[in-house]
């Protein structure tokens, strides 16, 4: 640009200023003589005639400027320059900061409502999270701006009305609770107007203004004038678009999927939400969202409190809601004159952290392969360590034993290919580790090979501080003893009659631990079906005393229950588990059912977590394989699978407890190895042959014992 239209932009510039000047001192001198007359005509103070000058304009419909040109037999001065002026310092203005603010809240009042007697204006903004902000004023004083500098959602007043149900206050005669607007108590009495400022998408604040006295009507044009006047206030406040722009893109980058949707009103009703923006992840395409409804891409939100219920009510009160929506976690939050709306599908990571979290445990994941290890987030609580490991290292940290017992659980499970549970004993807690291999499939090189290990772990601290109170107590501990043997002797009676099926023998055996301090959750169960068919059970719940003999008890009635549905072993695992975790005191423990069919000598089953049966075939005794079963509690909703076996004439078959195998100091393999070969050793009488594995066990056992002895004929 050259110097020569540089200055000529500055003198027309500075003539326009000076146009403006004179019509504003031409308009003051005719509002000034029209007081002056009316003083004259009707005495009394300058104030008194400024309100009398308001009252005849009104009166007619008149704008103040205009009443005192009919009152001087004149002609109103030139204004046709004002809205341009005041058009270009609002183009000029954006409202960033306080002083931008009071500089647009100047202009308004200069230059468009000075001459209609106007004492007060207070312009907000729209902030994102639905406050109203104060971004300038003129007329109410530091003090006074001060308390309206932020309005929230739930704060009453006049303009948030105007801004929530986007519609146009106009109070004639001031306001009924001063607390409703501002600088009510200077002015109770004079008209206000509250206004909604909007853009052609979404409301982008309010301004509201005050006369100091009452009007007797807002005539058409006067609101039309004024309705013009907040519109022109849009385009100075801050481009809520731009705002929106890195906004979104933050909410974009941060959650997995959001969408940004305006409120549509009737009547200043919400009756449906249009979606202005929707980030990546939503089951539609962006494009066939943005501008869509709501309630047309979501039908079910209209259910009660569903989404768009619960839309509404953070929309009005400013408060996000969370909540389950099928399998999606949905977040609502408000945003300007809309809402923000985030979910994320439940991935099974998720469901499985509900589950263990529910059973109070925690579950871990151990790659052989990369050595990669993963941990649910509540497991550094239970175990006490800050962060995952591997169980070999993680072995250090739990107690003088930890590595040793960890070492024979890793042989077991790995060597043998087979489940394990192993017990930790560190200074502050005691914990219970439940580890199972994962194979190679059997199309792959290597089938057969573990390359993961994976499981859960428990806090039992509490089990045995209840198991050390009962030590250390001596007359309690007996009461609770005999008691707890009168419970045990309920389910597990001394001397049991047997039911008869046609081509098997059975025998049952039970040796309580050598301690008899606390009675254990050793138990079996034998029952003829109305089917035929022959339910045969043996379990151990986790712990001792009163309370795992109850829970014992309400394990055996209730499988003898669900073996009454005619449902299979795997399914009546499974409704048991479900059982388990719905009792008062949570129950954990494993258990292994079968269904015998005498017609055919079939025997299918399936296990929770227990030991395998032991078979003994032609001389050879072998254990059988295990299907997957998880032991009871540790999961929500497991997967059992089912084992058939046909039994020949002359085949033994042993189901027992772990107090039949384990013995301190040595590795779980060789206990269950040494059972194998003295199971091989077989006597002609099924009795004689329970006694003889029951003799295994010897006279100082640590655990209780039971076991399940069957000939087939």
């Amino acid at each position: 640009m050259s110097d020569l239209e540089r200055l000529a932009r500055l003198v027309a510039h500075q003539r326009e200023q000076l146009a403006q000047l004179r019509a504003r001192a031409a308009a003051d001198a005719v509002l000034e003589q029209a007081k002056g007359r009316l003083v004259e005509r009707v005495g009394g103070s300058l104030a008194h005639a400024t309100q009398h000058l308001h009252t005849l304009a009104e009166s007619v419909g008149l704008t103040p400027l205009e009443m005192a040109a009919e009152l001087m037999e004149t002609a109103p001065p030139p204004a046709g320059g004002d809205i341009p002026v005041l058009g270009l310092r609002l183009a000029e203005a954006r409202v960033s900061t306080a002083r931008d603010g009071d500089a647009l809240a100047d202009a308004v009042y200069t230059e468009a409502l000075l001459p209609t007697g106007a004492v007060a204006l207070a312009i907000w903004r729209v902030e994102p999270d639905g406050t109203l902000g104060l971004v300038g004023q003129r007329g109410l004083g530091v003090s006074e701006a001060s308390r309206w500098r932020h309005l929230p959602p739930q704060f009453a007043a006049n303009v948030r009305t105007a801004v929530a149900e986007q519609r146009q206050l106009w109070l004639r005669a001031g306001v009924s609770d001063p607390a409703l607007a501002p600088a009510a108590e200077r002015w109770p009495g004079g008209a206000r107007a509250v206004l909604p400022i909007r853009n052609s998408r979404a409301v982008l604040g309010a301004l509201e203004i005050c006369w100091p006295v009452p009007r007797r009507e807002f005539t058409a044009g006067q609101r039309t004038e004024l309705v013009a006047l907040a519109d022109l206030c849009a385009s100075a406040l801050t481009d809520v678009d731009g705002e929106q722009s890195w906004l979104l893109g933050l909410l974009d980058s941060l959650v997995d999927a959001v969408l940004t949707a305006r409120a549509e009103r009737v009547g200043g009703k919400i009756v449906d939400f249009v979606v202005e923006h929707v980030g990546e992840g939503w089951p539609l395409l962006p494009a066939d969202m943005v501008g869509e409804r709501l309630l047309a891409l979501f039908p079910f939100a209209a259910k009660a409190d569903g989404l768009f219920e619960r839309a509404v009510r953070v929309l009005e009160t400013g408060v996000s809601e969370e909540f389950l929506d099928e399998e999606r976690r949905v977040r609502v939050a408000r945003l300007y004159d809309g809402v923000a709306i985030s979910w994320r599908q439940r991935g099974d990571a998720e469901l499985a952290e509900n589950a263990l979290r529910a059973g109070g445990l925690g579950g871990w994941e151990e790659s052989l392969v990369t050595g990669r290890v993963t941990w649910t987030p509540r497991l550094t609580e239970v175990i006490g360590v800050g962060h995952p490991m591997p169980l070999r290292e993680l072995a250090a940290e739990l107690g003088p034993d930890g590595e040793s017992t960890m070492g024979r659980l890793l042989h077991t499970v790995i060597n043998g290919r087979r489940p394990a549970t192993a017990v930790f004993k560190k200074p502050d807690r005691q914990l219970r580790l439940f580890a199972e291999p994962v194979l190679t499939a059997p199309d792959y090189p290597g089938a057969g090979d573990v390359v993961e290990l994976r499981g859960a772990w428990q806090d039992v601290t509490s089990e045995y501080h209840t198991e050390f109170a009962l030590e250390v107590t001596a007359e309690h501990a007996d009461e609770q003893q005999k008691l707890a043997i009168q419970l045990q002797h309920a389910i597990i009676p001394p001397t049991t009659q047997l039911p008869q099926t046609a081509g098997l023998e059975i025998a049952v055996r039970y040796q309580p631990a050598a301690t008899q301090h606390l009675v254990g959750g050793d138990w079996y169960d034998a029952v003829a079906l109305p089917s035929g068919q022959l339910l045969l059970v043996i379990g151990d719940i986790a712990g001792h005393g009163i309370p795992v003999v109850t829970g014992m008890i309400a394990m055996r009635n209730a499988l003898r229950g669900l073996a009454m549905t005619g449902a299979p072993p795997a399914q009546m695992l499974a409704w048991l588990n479900t059982s388990a975790a719905a009792l008062p005191e949570r129950v954990s423990g494993t258990v292994l059912c079968g269904l015998y069919d005498a017609s055919t000598s079939t025997l299918v089953w399936a296990r929770a977590g227990h030991l395998p049966p032991l078979l003994v075939r032609d001389g050879v005794a072998s254990l059988l394989p295990l299907p997957a079963g998880p032991l009871l509690g540790a999961f929500s909703t497991p997967r059992y699978e089912e084992s058939t076996l046909v039994l020949a004439p002359g085949d033994r078959l042993v189901l027992f407890t772990d107090g039949l195998v384990e013995r301190p100091n040595l590795d779980i393999d060789e206990c269950l190895d040494d059972l194998v070969a003295t199971a091989a050793h077989t006597v002609e009488g099924i009795e004689q042959y329970a006694d003889r594995l029951l003799a295994h066990v010897g006279a100082n056992a640590r655990d209780d014992t039971c076991l399940l002895a069957l000939r087939a004929r």
